[in-house]
């Protein structure tokens, strides 16, 4: 076989085990939560940095039977990428019980069961592509390259492959990838019985083929909101979706409106009982609900919570940002909204709304009032042309999608102050099921959007409203009148629902019908008095708005900073300060807020995994350390490589998903993107292995520049192209990605290069080495992005990209021109 055409199994590896592992992302994603795909990209980079170290340390052994290793590993890989998945079914993994004191410990072993069994998939990838760079040394480049763009076209071909494959099959259409592989570098008494073998080979495909779907046993989690009414008698499965963005059902047995607060009081008022739904589910999470054919008697809305705006603006011009399964457009127009503009961001959720024919909202849907739009707010605010009396937001928008939770940040208040009127109202919903403390937040964030836009006292343009679960937060450019004021005390106190704050309140002279009582999370003890019923949001709302602001925002245990689009997480009160305390009262902290503790986990796992990595065949070859100016050197520049890479990478699939208003799209785009234009980088770099340190400065200072422009520019260029049609925004995001990408692609294989030949025994350390800080730089990312914002990941990519230049490990004598 030529050298050029050992590329080709090298590409189908690669595309093959990074298709595995989008795979498993899914499927972790449905069997428990997303924020549990973390683990995944931790079991394959240790697969790899433990490959990279067993070959270091055993180099001479593995060189001798390369040809044979990299015929029978894709083999390995076929019974392995079976075994390991459906292992990984089995694992009674609950990650609710790491919330439990005495129940946590398993769960530990549970993810220890994943990590082994998915282990030697992993070990034999990275042992793959590791053979290759030792048995072909002089196609460094090339290798690297192919090894880019196979992970690329694998990760593309999964996610066109969820439109019409069940997330738990997908791993079903990439064993042939690895069949086609094992097709070279065949021995020699193989390529003698080569009819034998393809049948064989054929009979092993069909054997795990049919292992995987006849034996697979995965399963939404139990506590998942899906799994009760999935498995109550007599239900039925509606409509079912595939897609990238989840894995969507419709049930017909969702009778409750969860996401609407009702009155007590509802027969008093004349309001009927709210109409059964369909409930709709992506991955396991209840989204929203759906309209059934059956009777509507609209007078229900009007015990609601959220009615209350069309109360204080009265035949308004609505903007809806969600419409609830078309329930809030009909809702609207009940309440009196002279005209309906309703967005629907989620193509699937868009879809299900616009399909409605005889459903109780069809008629208004089709009223000539109402504009149903496929877009976003952002793209909707960034021009600022329509004005409104009411921008109205959904009570389930935030939690439909990733990418919402940029409907929540400073800039996007900002954006719907832009659009009402001089007297309008904006609308903003905040569960408090499990926190106050988001009320609090996004209290915080309205307060600094109306200070940002000029607004002297924002105390006196914000009414909050609440019922025991959810609450209200109204906003205006102009202050809200005694009259207003009233208006809403009346209507809450009709509905037993509480009036939290505005401006003058008094606590001593409102009535709180919810009793919300102050806790203290540090000791577990209520603060409120116990002789009356408390309004612990009141309490925190006058202290927000009170001269000792900085004070109480810096002194809060939790983190009660704004949202911005630098820092887009609403579920994200956690202090890494208060780290010890959090994991002490941990059984007391919401699931969402998990995401954090798990970033921090695997960051310190992957540390001792890089200590590992680095230690262990610096000790078995120390007779034979790299001549090069300091060993340190080496460590600095590879490491600065995976740190920088990931860095990047994790800052431009944040951008991509705020730009298309999806991050399943966003990070399809610029993950295939990267690795297919790194992996074209990665080739153009082999006209440069004569003058390395010339190639690199050019790489270098491409990424250094690039940085810089993204700092000051990419932020406006997406705004202003967020209304541009889908193709466009996609080629938009390769362009501007395309020569980051290309230059990302030219240092790693310039690095490897230098140790060939006789200082080969640590080219597969290198390239371990890279990989484990590559692990690292995953979690340290997402902790930074959090605590300090996406600038500061940005940055900080510079700044390892300065590192590689000046650490690169060239020896003395060798040329560095």
């Amino acid at each position: 076989m030529t050298k050029r055409a050992m590329l080709l199994p090298l590409f189908l590896v690669s595309a093959a085990a990074v298709g595995f592992e989008i795979a498993l992302t899914r499927y972790f994603a449905i069997a428990s939560w997303s924020e549990y795909g973390y683990w995944v990209i931790s079991i394959t980079m240790v697969g790899f940095a433990v490959s990279g170290v067993v070959l270091s340390l055993f180099k001479d052994n593995f060189s001798r039977h390369a040809e044979t290793l990299l015929f029978a590993i894709p083999l390995g890989m076929l019974v392995t990428a079976v075994a390991g998945f459906q292992l990984t079914t089995i694992v009674p993994f609950n990650p609710l019980e790491f919330q439990n004191p005495d129940a946590w410990f398993d769960q530990l072993l549970n993810i220890w069961k994943y990590y082994a069994v998915l282990f030697p998939f992993y070990f034999l990838t990275g042992l793959y592509i590791g053979l290759c760079f030792l048995s072909y040394q002089e196609l460094i480049p090339r290798i690297y390259a192919a090894d880019l763009a196979g992970a690329g076209v694998g990760a593309l071909l999964v996610l066109v492959l969820m439109f019409w494959m069940h997330p738990f099959a997908l791993l079903a259409a990439l064993l042939p990838l690895l069949a086609l592989a094992a097709l070279f570098h065949r021995p020699a008494p193989v390529r003698a019985h080569r009819n034998i073998y393809i049948v064989l080979l054929i009979a092993l495909v069909a054997v795990c083929e049919l292992a995987l779907l006849t034996f697979n046993r995965a399963d939404f989690n139990q506590y998942k909101a899906i799994y009760a009414p999935l498995h109550v008698q007599g239900n039925k499965v509606v409509q079912e979706i595939r897609s990238p963005r989840g894995y969507f059902l419709v049930l017909d047995n969702f009778t409750e409106r969860l996401d609407a607060d009702f009155s007590n009081n509802a027969r008093l008022l004349g309001a009927a009982p709210p109409p059964l739904t369909y409930g709709i589910y992506s991955d396991g999470n209840r989204l929203t609900s759906l309209p059934k054919d059956s009777e509507y008697n609209e007078t229900y809305i009007r015990a609601a919570l959220d009615s209350f705006p069309y109360q204080l603006r009265p035949s308004a011009a609505t903007l809806l940002v969600g419409t609830r399964g078309g329930f809030r457009v009909r809702e609207a127009l009940a309440l009196g909204a002279i005209s309906v503009t309703a967005l629907e961001p989620d193509e699937t959720l868009y879809t299900l709304v616009r399909g409605q024919r005889n459903s109780p909202v069809a008629p208004a849907l089709a009223d000539k009032r109402v504009a149903l739009l496929h877009a976003s707010p952002a793209m909707l605010t960034a021009t600022g042309e329509r004005r409104f009396d009411l921008v109205d937001i959904s009570s389930d928008f935030l939690n439909q999608s990733d990418a919402n939770k940029f409907a929540f940040t400073v800039e996007a208040v900002q954006g719907y102050l832009r659009v009402v009127k001089d007297d309008g109202v904006v609308s903003i919903p905040v569960s408090i099921r499990e926190f106050t403390v988001y009320a609090v937040k996004m209290l915080e964030t309205v307060r600094e959007a109306l200070a940002g836009a000029g607004v002297k006292s924002p105390q006196d343009h914000i009414l909050v409203y609440r019922s025991s679960w959810n609450v209200r937060i109204l906003v205006s450019p102009r202050s809200f009148t005694a009259p207003e004021i009233a208006k809403l005390r009346q209507f809450t106190g009709k509905r037993s629902f509480d009036t939290s704050y505005f401006r003058g309140i008094n606590p001593a002279k409102v009535d709180v019908w919810n009793d919300l009582p102050s806790v203290s999370f540090e000791s577990e003890t209520i603060l409120s008095s116990g002789d009356r019923a408390s309004d612990g949001l009141m309490d925190e709302s006058l202290k927000l708005f009170s001269p000792e602001h900085d004070a109480f925002t810096r002194g809060h245990f939790f983190k009660v900073e704004a949202s911005t689009h630098d820092r887009p997480f609403f579920y994200s009160v956690l202090r890494l300060s208060e780290l010890k305390t959090v994991v002490k009262k941990i059984a007391l902290i919401p699931r969402e807020e998990l995401g954090l503790l798990i970033n921090v986990a695997v960051l310190l796992q992957s540390v001792l995994i890089a200590v590992a990595i680095l230690g262990l065949p610096l000790i078995r070859w120390r007779a034979k350390l790299p001549k090069t100016e300091a060993l340190l050197e080496s460590v600095l520049y590879f490491a600065g490589l995976g740190l920088g890479f990931l860095c990047l990478e994790i800052y431009l699939i944040e951008k991509a998903s705020f730009f298309l208003n999806d991050r399943t799209y966003g990070f399809a785009v610029v993950l295939a993107g990267m690795l297919i234009f790194s992996g074209l980088g990665s080739y153009l770099s082999g006209y440069y292995l004569k003058h390395p340190r010339r190639g690199l400065a050019i790489a270098c200072s491409i990424v250094i520049a690039w940085v810089v422009a993204a700092w000051f520019f990419l932020d406006p260029l997406l705004l202003a192209l967020l209304a541009a049609p889908i193709a466009i925004k996609w080629l938009v995001l390769l362009a501007v990605s395309a020569p980051l990408s290309i230059a990302l692609g030219f240092p790693f294989p310039l690095g490897l290069y230098l140790f060939r030949g006789d200082r080969s025994h640590f080219l597969p350390w290198a390239w371990s080495l890279n990989g484990s800080f590559s692990v690292i730089a995953t979690p340290l990312a997402n902790v930074l992005a959090v605590t300090l914002g996406y600038k500061i990941v940005l940055a900080i990519s510079a700044a390892m990209y300065a590192l590689v230049f000046f650490a690169y490990p060239v020896a003395r004598g060798e040329n560095r021109i």
